[in-house]
């Protein structure tokens, strides 16, 4: 018979389990609202947007603690996640990074900071989108996040 550890991280992954599911759920209904209200589901596509600033130049920001509430869409996963960044699938391999992520977010470890792009006051992830997922799920106010700002070639980058 096998020993189940009873350690923090332990418990915290086997509950990560039931969070998951809820965040699907939570998910569901989201995109069971949205069809019934004519609603788009899926996160903002940043290509979409970008076409619509052409041509176009980078700053990069650097390292920055960015509100998770303006973290709208997604470089290249915009229909993998619902707006409000919840799991809108469930293969084995996006649950198993989510719980894990989800672990060391409870626990205290931490997670490594996202890549994002921004856009006036809008951000688009390019990598982290599980992190981002989880953060959203539990409420954080700011995740960290390397970001390099997009803008008409026109603009002037805000710092």
């Amino acid at each position: 018979m096998a020993f189940v550890g009873t350690d923090i991280n332990t418990i915290t992954y086997i509950r990560s389990a039931a969070e998951f599911d809820r965040a699907r759920m939570n998910s569901f209904w989201d995109t069971l609202l949205s069809f019934v209200l004519r609603r788009p589901i899926s996160l903002l596509s940043f290509n979409d947007i970008v076409k619509t600033l052409e041509p176009v130049q980078s700053t990069t920001l650097g390292l920055r603690d960015v509100p998770v509430k303006d973290i709208v869409g997604s470089v290249g996963r915009s229909r993998g996640f619902s707006r409000r960044f919840l799991p809108r699938f469930c293969n084995p391999h996006d649950k198993e990074r989510w719980r894990k992520l989800y672990t060391l977010a409870v626990t205290g470890v931490g997670v490594p900071p996202v890549e994002l792009y921004k856009i006036g006051s809008q951000y688009f992830v390019e990598d982290g989108h599980h992190r981002v997922s989880v953060a959203k799920y539990l409420g954080w106010e700011t995740i960290q996040a390397q970001v390099v700002e997009v803008s008409a070639l026109a603009d002037k980058p805000s710092s």
